[in-house]
């Protein structure tokens, strides 16, 4: 892997192929401004699964989603909760699920890919069974530290772990977590080792961070928002800097290749026709492009983007041979 880190990772050719000749019809379709529909479908409600709680940041943003994929569909769009196992319970049940398009998920990776990898035999489903459609928002990485702490940029953090191995204190989420992964990437492509501190969700991550009983935290994008005038971000983890947070440079530009991004993408059961894949990622597209949508997913800062189907899946398949990569590095597998 060497210094040039970052959540991807070979992809097979074969599987790009069908990728690409799905997401090039759905995308025609999409920029013609119309839906082909496949015979008959749809020809009743949507179930969405969403595996996680009322109320929380997958379930916010796919009933935004909803609202206005409705009317583009003609059918009513079923959120359906179904928390357990960090999602799992609800993945489970996609997987095993007719593949007829009347039940669909909210995917997120990288949370249904880390269990998967550390614990296959528990978690109810492989990766391969996903059938990917659309990715419709896009929540980046950053790596943070308190406001007036003796961190001002992720140079300092750097010059300061290689005098101290293991000294700096990165809170976390939970070992494993997406957070508790990204960190890694972070160390390896930076060359620094520091001791990784769990915590029972972000509210307690942040809360130590801020107290200054760990020295910085990574957490997605919306904290810098959230927490502006407590938290200082130090490097963005994009390709190129976020135009929302203009004054955070990348770890790119820093010299440390570090991307690692987070979705919010729509997924099937296996054996999903192409019809209904096609039929989906325009669907997708037309959503992500209405400006009142991108508007809404700013407000719980969750940015809209879209990759249809052949790019949604190379992306998530680039995501989860970097993961299998750290598991296997740092033998994690349980």
């Amino acid at each position: 892997m060497g210094n040039g880190i970052r959540l991807c990772s070979s992809i097979v050719l074969t599987s790009l192929a069908i990728a690409a000749a799905i997401g090039s019809a759905a995308t025609r379709a999409a920029e013609s401004g119309t839906l082909a529909k496949p015979a008959g479908y749809p020809g009743k409600p949507v179930e969405f699964i969403v595996p996680f709680n009322p109320g929380g940041g997958a379930d916010a943003s796919q009933r935004v989603f909803n609202k206005y994929a409705e009317p583009l569909v003609g059918q009513r769009l079923v959120v359906v909760n179904k928390p357990g196992a960090g999602g799992a319970t609800g993945w489970a049940e996609l997987v095993r699920s007719k593949p007829d398009g009347y039940t669909v998920a909210i995917v997120t990776p990288p949370f249904n890919i880390i269990p998967a990898l550390v614990r296959p035999k528990q978690t109810g489903y492989k990766l391969d069974q996903f059938t990917y459609v659309c990715i419709y928002a896009v929540v980046p990485d950053l790596l943070y530290a308190r406001e007036g702490g003796q961190f001002k940029t992720l140079k300092d953090v750097v010059d300061y772990a290689k005098r101290n191995p293991g000294k700096i204190k990165a809170a976390n989420t939970g070992a494993l977590g997406a957070d508790f992964m990204t960190t890694l990437l972070i160390e390896s492509a930076t060359g620094i080792d520091m001791t990784q501190i769990p915590f029972t969700g972000g509210a307690m991550a942040l809360q130590a961070t801020l107290a200054g009983t760990t020295d910085v935290m990574v957490a997605s994008s919306l904290f810098a928002v959230a927490q502006k005038g407590k938290l200082r971000a130090l490097a963005i983890a994009t390709e190129k800097r976020d135009p929302k947070l203009p004054d955070v440079p990348t770890f790119k530009e820093l010299g440390h290749d570090v991307v690692s991004e987070r979705y919010r993408a729509v997924g099937g059961p296996p054996g999903l026709s192409r019809d209904i894949v096609n039929y989906w990622g325009q669907v997708c597209k037309q959503v992500v492009d209405n400006a009142e949508f991108r508007a809404e997913m700013d407000k719980i800062r969750q940015p809209a983007a879209f990759r249809g189907p052949a790019d949604a899946q190379k992306a998530i398949q680039r995501m989860s041979g970097e993961m299998r990569a750290l598991v296997e590095k740092h033998r994690l597998a349980q």
